[in-house]
């Protein structure tokens, strides 16, 4: 199994531009153009596909209105000027496509669009445009192992809590099996020592809070209860996807509920994995164990060996979505039956130094899932 990543293409780039109409943009009007405070570049779309007809309309905003008269786009990769009839983009080659703008003395950040070589899964309907209040829930990752003796006790909790509808309805469990190597549900990659986990069992909320406490059920959900209280839903997410073959393609949209930095992750999970339970103490944990269920088999969100908080989005405005494409293959040992995908949205703390996640859904490997509002879960 390999994730496909989408590489710049410079020469493609240059041979797309020029397709699209490529210029000098004019300076003569800077002195004519008003002093702003602001500027921004949008665009309506980050990913497109690279089939010449679909476009992203570019937008340019001085302290929040539109312009379009003194606007100078620039190629965001060599700097040179664009020009771009009525600011809309297509190409017929895939690769990252770089922006930037420029308007007196002021200049936009870079804005990145994404031109793919493969049909996208269609977005379901936003069916609230203007709202912004979403369902939180709160992203729970335990680590385990089959080999682990202790691991049946954080089972049990995980079990009781999840029978809990009221709980069930705020969470998303995901299970990551990097204990030992000979676990048939067994992650390669280290999300243990990305969330620095050292001991077994423990569970993760929003990549901020960890429990270890396999004997405390109560404290387990007064762990929910904080990650749900201190860290909500500052976005949404709405996602479709598609399976060819094994090829599996992820559309995600974040929409802002305020505006800031957001990144975005998205990991493959199976059920029914079947694999024997070790037990260190039988005689109180009396369960079935042997099937396991929310397996991470692909975590497609990784930025370094010790950083899987996803791929960042830049800054969305408020009110506004930005999307991400994600393509995973699937390994031939695993159900495709029996996998869906977990997409969730982080966001950096106060310092940017620290990720946690704001929010996150589970989705079936040909599905979708639109925003889900506060208002409609009523």
């Amino acid at each position: 199994m390999k994730n496909i990543n989408f590489f710049v293409l410079l020469a493609a780039f240059a041979a797309a531009l020029s397709s699209c109409g490529t210029g000098t943009a004019d300076h003569d009007d800077d002195d004519t153009v008003p002093s702003v405070k602001s500027l921004v570049l949008r665009a309506s779309a980050t990913v497109i596909e690279a089939d010449g007809i679909d476009a992203v309309q570019l937008e340019v905003l001085a302290d929040g209105v539109p312009v379009t008269e003194g606007v100078r786009l620039y190629d965001g990769l060599t700097n040179t000027p664009l020009e771009l009839p009525s600011m809309t983009f297509t190409t017929t080659e895939p690769g990252n496509y770089y922006f930037w703008a420029a308007y007196g003395t002021k200049q936009t950040e870079m804005v990145q669009v994404r031109a793919v070589g493969f049909e996208l899964p269609e977005l379901p309907a936003d069916p609230e445009p203007e709202n912004t209040s979403f369902v939180k829930r709160v992203l729970l990752t335990q680590f385990t192992g089959t080999e682990c003796g202790f691991c049946p006790g954080m089972i049990e909790i995980l079990r009781s809590v999840l029978a809990d509808e009221d709980y069930a309805s705020r969470v998303i469990h995901t299970a990551a099996h990097t204990y030992k190597s000979t676990d048939p549900a067994y992650l390669e990659q280290r999300l243990d020592q990305a969330m620095g986990v050292s001991g077994y069992p423990t569970v993760v909320a929003d990549m901020a809070y960890s429990y270890d406490n396999y004997l405390d059920e109560d404290g387990f959900r007064q762990m929910i209860d904080l990650a749900w209280s201190e860290l909500p839903a500052k976005a949404g997410i709405s996602v479709s996807t598609s399976l060819a073959g094994n090829q599996l393609v992820v559309m995600a949209s974040v929409k802002a509920a305020e505006t800031g930095m957001y990144s975005v992750g998205a990991w493959l999970l199976e059920d029914g994995i079947e694999g024997k339970q070790a037990n260190y103490h039988p005689e109180l944990w009396t369960g079935d164990y042997g099937i396991h269920d929310n397996c991470i088999r692909y975590a497609d969100s990784r930025v370094t060996n010790i950083d899987y908080s996803g791929f960042s989005l830049g800054t969305v405005e408020a009110g506004q979505t930005s999307e991400y494409v994600f393509t995973i293959d699937l390994d031939e040992d695993w159900v495709a039956d029996n996998c869906h995908v977990v997409v969730f949205v982080t966001v950096p703390d106060e310092k940017g130094r620290y990720y946690s996640v704001t929010n996150a859904v589970d989705v079936p490997l040909e599905g979708s899932y639109p925003f889900e509002y506060a208002s409609s879960a009523e």
